[in-house]
């Protein structure tokens, strides 16, 4: 390509010279010269146009969070009478099945009754599970309540 482009101007430029040098000479005859051009070659130029770079955002596939089981809400089922006549009763979301467990859980705390005090927390253990109970100010009476440690929605109370 520079080579054409370089013969080219050679070519442009000899033209020029020799029009320039035929208006420099004295005689203003009205004779016509002759001048004999020379045969110039010319080739197509191609032109490349700057590919424009595109940007396009990244395309995000957004799949949704596996759907998980709905988790029952714990309820309130009364376990009947415990220590003191005092009623029992479980917050839990293993239905009845949990009445068991809370009047183990509601004797085995009622033992240590001398230690019962706001705020004052007293581990039990029943079976493999520890619960921690303490004594809470209710309306219009404290109340006992137990929470299990390995599943905090699971409680046992006696009031």
């Amino acid at each position: 390509m520079r080579s054409i482009s370089a013969l080219s101007t050679v070519i442009a430029a000899a033209v020029l010279v020799l029009g320039l040098a035929a208006c420099d000479k004295e005689d203003n005859s009205a004779e016509p010269t002759s001048t004999t051009a020379r045969a110039t070659t010319t080739h197509p130029t191609t032109t490349y146009a700057a590919a424009t770079p595109t940007t396009e955002p990244p395309t995000t596939v957004t799949t949704p969070p596996p759907s998980t089981p709905a988790v029952a809400e714990p309820t309130t089922i009364s376990c009947g009478a415990g220590p003191f006549d005092l009623a029992v009763s479980a917050v839990t979301t293993r239905g009845d099945a949990a009445c068991a467990t809370a009047v183990a859980v509601t004797n085995a705390y009622a033992v240590q009754s001398d230690l019962w005090d706001v705020g004052f927390v007293i581990p039990i253990t029943v079976g493999t599970t520890t619960w921690d109970c303490q004594e809470h100010i209710g309306t219009p009476n404290p109340y006992q309540e137990c929470i299990s440690r390995d599943n905090p929605s699971e409680k046992a109370r006696l009031g």
